[in-house]
């Protein structure tokens, strides 16, 4: 765990804080973003991203963008407890182009904009559709 702030630019000083008052063992890791849906006056998360912007996401499959094992554990303890798909997204900074590693089944997809949006949209339908689905095998 490094004991200062790799990025420098949390928004306050919590982190700095946690860091110097807590010992070595006391992880501390911040997440994403959590994808909801709004359903009957209800709010279900539908899924988890860790967002990592790039210069370019070429060369993010060889070993030049890692994740932190720390943020690994996140994204599968997520998974696991949650029951949610998650995922890492890296993206330029015009958000014009998308790299997904999805945990569940180990893989990269390539997306354009347009492609990251339904994306998106397709994991909150997934959601709904299985949510459904439970509820008819209930009846």
């Amino acid at each position: 765990m490094p004991q200062h702030e790799i990025t420098g630019n949390r928004p306050s000083n919590f982190s700095a804080w946690h860091r110097r008052e807590l010992p070595d063992w006391c992880l501390m890791t911040d997440g994403d973003f959590f994808l909801q849906v709004a359903i009957d006056e209800h709010i279900c998360t539908t899924a988890y991203l860790e967002l990592i912007q790039v210069p370019s996401v070429e060369n993010v499959t060889h070993g030049s963008y890692k994740i932190w094992p720390s943020k690994d554990a996140l994204c599968r303890e997520i998974m696991k407890h949650m029951g949610i798909p998650s995922f890492i997204v890296y993206h330029n900074s015009e958000c014009t182009d998308f790299l997904i590693f999805d945990f569940q089944d180990s893989i990269y997809r390539r997306m354009s904009a347009k492609q990251y949006v339904n994306f998106e949209i397709l994991l909150r339908r997934n959601f709904i559709c299985n949510l459904e689905a439970s509820a008819k095998k209930r009846e």
